[in-house]
């Protein structure tokens, strides 16, 4: 019975993934059907019990009954909210969580109630909604009762990432943006009713604000930032050079509460108590835990599966972590098909799989001998404990390294001596971080522990973060092979009753440690020239190994913090400095962080375009250069001239046209002319006198002159254009390929230097 729920739950899983990704625009058809798909499927079932086949049956009914429920479910619950996308309506609302603020406004998830924005024939009497309301004088809380005139409208993809299904995982299946008035600029209709206390549904939210609210008053700002984000998974105050240490080697899971952090609440609340009171504890933390964390359906899979183990503990049953696993699957997928596509949920639910399925198997292959040979207990338990560490790091790393290479394109090796050398001190850390929150005169006690502690992580991240070698990037052939080798070494020792473990393991080895150490070698070599997605502005580093570091351009958007994309790239690589920072114009879309980074960060020399007018931005570039003590050399030179950057066979300059600069970058199949700077008629005039080809092309979304446009491309020539802004649905200008980094996120080119 068991292996049959976890199988229908996978059959279930899959046949939902089939009508959503593949046949999204068959639903209806699907629904209209349902009746005889579902007589097909019986007589499937029948057919395979009849031939003894019963696992198939099982897989078969989960298959059919995941697509027709999801099929049925869309009809119920999403379709009919098709009808409100592009209308402006006003709408009635019930803030339900905490809001994410923003410069200019807010955005929060609400219910909104069907009868205000005439949603009739509705199942429920609300439905879940992203919205995007004004700034308030007083933070919106949940509880809180909202009036907007908004537009709704389904979420796009954005630099790489699609919204829409990140929302609709969570629940959210629309989102909308409040009207503002053409005159005044201000919201046509904007109401806020605060409530008076808080409702007791949203209490555990309230909670975990004053939890977060001490742990940032008490410890300092960086140690209270990762507190925060560890107990209740709110990354909002953890820094973002930490947190990227931490994905760098693979401990991201720390701080994206999981089942994880219920085994390290629940194992703590039955140490305090008994085992019988600490289940009947469990269950009341559990329902209290989950919408403090964020309710997101990788903490509910714990939490049905904790909730699982101990009702099997009261009635005398063996847990089967495996079925409980399948059982939260299936009840998650039926309250909300979506909830498939979630990144937690996908990670939480394949390394638990893995774990629950192989880890013992695995630490008896590798260790049972050794634990047999060690006399002294205190010894055993150290190395048992050291040996359960590496098996689970290992057999969660074989089922999750798909989705990693997918999502990420690159696999960490440096997860298992991470988890190996960390994952005491953030036990540690979690159960006196719950004292911490509950315990408020233990309080100045805990910091002085804690703050050691977290600094321990902090800096076990960051030195093994140096170490380049262990992070594998799918994209280059030696990667491909060491993940290949990495997940086949697993394999191998797993299976080794039925293969030739002295062969094909010392094989594998060797193959992995040749494909790592030769994917170090090349990526050490190779230069890296990456357009950021800043939004309107032009930021482009230009990464030789992990030596040499240059930048053409440093602005960005309003909305975007320039600095912060530079730092995790120089972080990402080891980057403490940079050789020449390339200005082709003193703006705020090419250099709004200019006077930060030479305040904060080594640069051995500015280029500026000639004959700059004055401004505020020119002002702080000029005096952080001198307070720094950094070289601003103005470019004067007329026409093309080369100079020298590290990795770039071959960098030109085009000058020319006063206050812009336009560059272009050379070397193997790199082509790229970079003329983002320029307005239309600057780069008219540029072309008459100087004419420049490129094979891609960056350019400034300014189309007024249509005319203009075509004459350029037609002396550029390029194959492909390349955005910094989307610009509507704009796939190809004048039958040319275009590309924008709003929607594709960062893009990249590799130059192996060999």
């Amino acid at each position: 019975m068991r292996r049959f729920v976890f199988c229908f739950a996978l059959a279930f899983a899959a046949g939902l993934w089939v009508v959503l990704q593949i046949f999204p625009g068959h639903i209806p058809m699907l629904t209209r059907h349902a009746p005889l798909l579902a007589l097909a499927a019986v007589y499937g079932i029948y057919t395979a019990r009849y031939f003894c086949r019963p696992l198939i049956a099982c897989i078969l009914a989960g298959f059919v009954a995941g697509g027709l429920y999801t099929a049925v479910y869309h009809q119920v619950f999403v379709a009919p909210l098709d009808t409100l996308r592009e209308r402006t309506v006003i709408a009635q609302a019930e803030v339900r969580a905490e809001p994410d603020v923003y410069d200019r406004n807010q955005r929060v998830e609400v219910k909104v109630r069907c009868d205000s924005v005439g949603l009739t024939g509705y199942p429920l009497d609300t439905f879940s909604a992203i919205g995007y309301v004004p700034l308030t004088e007083t933070a919106l809380a949940p509880g809180d009762q909202i009036q907007v005139l908004a537009t709704f409208y389904e979420p796009t993809v954005r630099q790489g990432f699609d919204r829409q299904r990140h929302q609709m995982s969570n629940g959210n299946f629309l989102s909308f943006s409040y009207l503002r008035d053409q005159e005044s600029g201000e919201a046509a209709l904007f109401e806020v009713t605060h409530a008076a206390s808080t409702p007791l549904r949203y209490r555990p939210q309230a909670l975990a604000r004053q939890f977060g609210d001490r742990i940032l008053s008490l410890l300092p700002e960086r140690e209270g930032g990762f507190l925060y984000a560890l107990l209740l998974g709110n990354l909002s105050h953890l820094d973002p050079m930490d947190e990227q240490n931490l994905q760098k080697v693979g401990l991201s899971h720390i701080i994206s509460v999981s089942g994880m952090h219920l085994m390290f609440l629940i194992g703590l609340i039955y140490r305090l108590f008994s085992r019988r009171i600490g289940v009947f504890l469990s269950f009341f933390v559990i329902l209290i835990f989950i919408p403090m964390a964020g309710a997101s359906p990788s903490i509910i899979r714990a939490g049905i599966m904790s909730a699982l183990s101990g009702v099997a503990f009261l009635f005398g049953r063996e847990s089967d972590g495996q079925t409980s696993l399948g059982a939260a699957l299936l009840l998650l997928l039926c309250c909300n098909p979506y909830a498939l596509f979630s990144l937690s949920l996908e990670l939480s639910f394949l390394s638990t799989f893995g774990i629950l399925r192989y880890t013992t198997r695995l630490e008896h292959i590798l260790f049972g001998k050794l634990y047999v040979r060690i006399a002294n207990r205190m010894a055993r338990k150290l190395v048992q404990t050291c040996g359960a560490t590496i098996s689970c790091s290992l057999c969660a790393m074989l089922f999750t390294t798909p989705i990693l290479i997918c999502t990420f394109g690159y696999v960490t090796l440096l997860s298992v001596p991470a988890n190996l050398i960390t994952l005491s001190a953030i036990s540690l850390v979690f159960s006196l971080g719950v004292f911490f929150c509950l315990l408020p005169f233990l309080s100045g006690l805990l910091t002085y522990i804690l703050t050691p502690l977290i600094d321990y992580i902090f800096w076990s991240s960051a030195q093994l973060g140096r170490l380049h070698w262990g992070i594998l990037y799918w994209e280059e052939s030696s990667g491909k092979i060491a993940v290949v080798a990495s997940v086949l070494l697993v394999v191998l020792i797993l299976g080794h009753k039925y293969l030739k473990p002295r062969v094909t393991i010392p094989l594998c080895c060797c193959a992995l440690i040749g494909a790592t150490g030769y994917g170090h070698f090349v990526h050490s070599r190779t230069t890296r020239v990456t357009l950021h997605a800043v939004g309107e502005g032009q930021m482009i580093s230009i990464a030789q190994g992990y030596q040499h570091l240059s930048l053409i351009d440093c602005g960005c958007a309003a909305n975007q913090d320039g600095m912060e994309i530079l730092r995790e790239t120089m972080n990402w690589y080891g980057f403490s400095e940079i050789d020449t920072i390339l200005f082709t114009a003193v703006d705020k879309a090419h250099a709004r962080s200019a006077a930060e980074i030479l305040s904060t960060i080594p640069v051995s020399r500015c280029i500026l375009p000639n004959h700059l007018k004055e401004s505020d931005t020119l002002d702080e570039l000029t005096a952080a250069a001198q307070a720094a003590d950094v070289p601003l050399i103005v470019w004067t030179r007329e026409g093309e001239s080369q100079i020298d950057l590290p990795g770039i066979a071959q960098t030109t300059l085009i000058g020319g046209i006063d206050r812009k600069l336009g560059v272009q970058l050379r070397d193997g199949a790199l082509d790229l002319l970079i003329l983002h700077s320029m307005t239309q008629n600057m780069l008219d005039e540029l072309l008459a006198v100087q004419p420049v080809t490129g094979q891609c092309v960056i350019l400034a979304n300014q189309f007024e002159k249509q005319d203009y446009l075509q004459r350029a491309l037609a002396i550029t020539q390029p194959e492909e254009i390349i955005l910094s802004t989307g610009y509507g649905s704009l796939t190809s200008l004048f039958d040319i390929p275009v590309r924008s980094t709003s929607e594709l996120g960062d893009l990249s080119w590799t130059i192996p230097h060999l």
